[in-house]
């Protein structure tokens, strides 16, 4: 059967849509898109480098 992507532009028109076809018995999922774009679905795992080995010298002496 055919799917169909629907946009409503305001809430009155989404909650038409749905009592319509709450009434037709037609079924349908919900697909919140207001975070998909700011926050990802996967979690980013971050990789961590090796840092250089750093060989720091005496400060030399002042004073003495």
């Amino acid at each position: 059967m055919e799917a169909l992507i629907v946009h409503p532009k305001n809430q009155m028109e989404l909650n038409a849509l749905k009592d319509v076809m709450k009434d037709m018995g037609i079924r349908y999922e919900k697909f919140h898109t207001r975070n998909t774009k700011t926050q990802p679905f996967l979690t980013k795992t971050a990789v961590k480098k090796d840092k250089p080995v750093r060989n720091f010298k005496d400060k030399p002496k002042s004073g003495e």
